[in-house]
């Protein structure tokens, strides 16, 4: 019975063999120091690279009269990508008490209305601007409030702008405005631009390897890791973007919402593929109905959740340049909290899965280490997402106001452009190299022989059970 349970579970998946049954130990250790080092010498290369941002102070303060003040951008160019524009408030000392003394928040309402500026002309672009309410916080001992973001451009169609933005005449009069403006460093997109081309690049040519290797067997023999590869090696090329110069060149709200679902898109892929490979593992069957549609239905209200917040922040964008998520707050709230809820689910359920085939599989040889390589691959990219995630936002709530995060979902360096995007390139790149078919496969197929396997054992003790040794005969071969 031990006999032919083992030989069910190496029916499943064992007609290719992958080069992650063919390599030493020392093959392994070497594979990890290659991903790591093409990982830090990524991060250095956007340490030293440009700033990612430039700041512009047009003036020093202008100062609120009859309730307006009256801005002019600097100069910008389509290299530029985006054009945020924060004002920091000087409360006027005598109107410092209503804001200061009983609070520190207040709500004013702004209405800020757009123009282009060509050659001396101003031409409305918002002609019905909208009336948005922003919070001002202020600290207890200084009239100086913490900047608060009221204009967003995601693309820039005009070499400059002229804003008028109108707040409550009662509450601030008197008050002066330091407008600070922030667009992306022309340098820095020039340096995202060959970045982004130079992993398509890549992407491209270890697709190219992986459809040459696999073309000389049928798909039916393929693994599902192998299967799997096939997918996220198209979508990681999504995630690299190659329509990224079209958000320079055209301004479109699709583009943006494009650049949008292909990160999301492949992000989502990804959770998928860690349950499906988890489970594919234990299950020889996989019909969709049994095997697919849960995981698909968890995975893809989230991919919809993402795309659905995205889409409708850049739609919005282009018709209200002072929109903000923060205006629905409540069902924006509550859209977030039901996404992490989904997360939770997601990840007890990938736990589970895990342990399960843990439990099962970690005797078995190839299982055995098929599990282990993905698992310690897979948790070394997550650990370290994790740790660049907390560096970038740790000491802001995952639950603040939508405003404040506009501005700080910029990149703070090319260290952590290149970070994210080496990280998931090589992730993918290392898994499609392993699960790759190795030299001898045409002529291993259906003998995988795990005694071969060294980083299993290093003598075949390990491959005897109940004092037998396990052996390839005809009815492997039948199976």
């Amino acid at each position: 019975n031990e006999y032919k349970s083992y030989l069910r579970k190496m029916a499943i998946d064992s007609y290719i063999q992958m080069k992650l049954y063919t390599l030493t130990k020392r093959q392994f250790l070497f594979l990890f120091v290659i991903f790591f080092s093409f990982f830090f010498v990524s991060i250095f290369i956007g340490w030293v690279g440009p700033s990612v941002v430039k700041e512009t102070e047009v003036d020093k303060g202008s100062p609120i009269k009859n309730g307006v003040v009256a801005l002019i951008s600097p100069e910008v160019s389509n290299a530029e990508q985006q054009l945020w524009l924060q004002i920091e408030v000087n409360l006027d000392a005598s109107r410092k008490e209503p804001f200061i003394e009983k609070t520190t928040y207040s709500i004013i309402p702004i209405k800020l209305t757009l123009y282009s500026l060509m050659n001396g002309t101003k031409s409305i672009i918002n002609a019905s601007p909208a009336s948005h309410n922003r919070t001002l916080k202020c600290k207890n001992s200084d009239s100086t409030c913490d900047p608060i973001t009221v204009l967003h451009l995601g693309f820039i169609k005009f070499p400059q702008y002229y804003v008028e933005i109108e707040t409550s005449e009662v509450l601030m009069n008197g008050s002066t405005i330091r407008p600070i403006w922030t667009t992306y460093n022309a340098k820095f997109t020039e340096f995202e631009l060959w970045f982004r081309f130079i992993f398509i690049i890549l992407s491209l040519f270890v697709a190219f390897y992986i459809f040459q290797s696999l073309r000389k067997y049928a798909v039916q023999d393929w693994s599902i890791e192998q299967k799997w590869m096939v997918i996220l090696l198209i979508l990681v090329m999504l995630y690299d973007n190659p329509s990224f110069p079209l958000l320079l060149l055209v301004d479109i709200s699709f583009i943006s919402v494009l650049d949008a679902c292909f990160t999301v898109t492949f992000l989502s892929s990804l959770l998928l593929f860690w349950l499906c490979v988890y489970h594919g593992m234990r299950k020889a069957e996989r019909h969709f109905f049994s095997f697919y549609f849960l995981k698909l239905a968890l995975v893809g209200v989230m991919w919809l959740v993402g795309c659905v917040i995205l889409s409708w922040c850049a739609v919005n964008e282009m018709n209200d340049p002072s929109f903000s998520l923060s205006q629905d707050q409540e069902g924006f709230l509550a859209i977030k909290i039901f996404f992490f809820a989904l997360l939770g689910v997601y990840v007890l359920f990938l736990l589970f899965l895990i342990v399960r085939a843990y439990s099962e599989l970690h005797n078995m040889p190839y299982f055995d280490v098929r599990l282990r390589f993905l698992t310690t691959l897979t948790f070394i990219v997550l650990f370290i997402s994790l740790i660049a995630v907390i560096v970038r936002f740790g000491s802001r709530s995952i639950l603040e106001d939508s405003s404040v995060m506009a501005i700080t979902l910029r990149w703070n360096n090319g260290a952590e452009f290149l970070s994210f995007y080496s990280l998931f390139n090589f992730y993918i790149f290392t898994l499609a190299f392993v699960y790759s078919p190795s030299k001898s496969a045409m002529n291993d197929r259906y003998k995988d022989n795990p005694a071969s396997f060294a980083m299993l054992s290093d003598s075949e003790d390990e491959i005897y059970r109940s004092g037998k040794k396990f052996v390839y005969d005809d009815e492997e071969e039948s199976m």
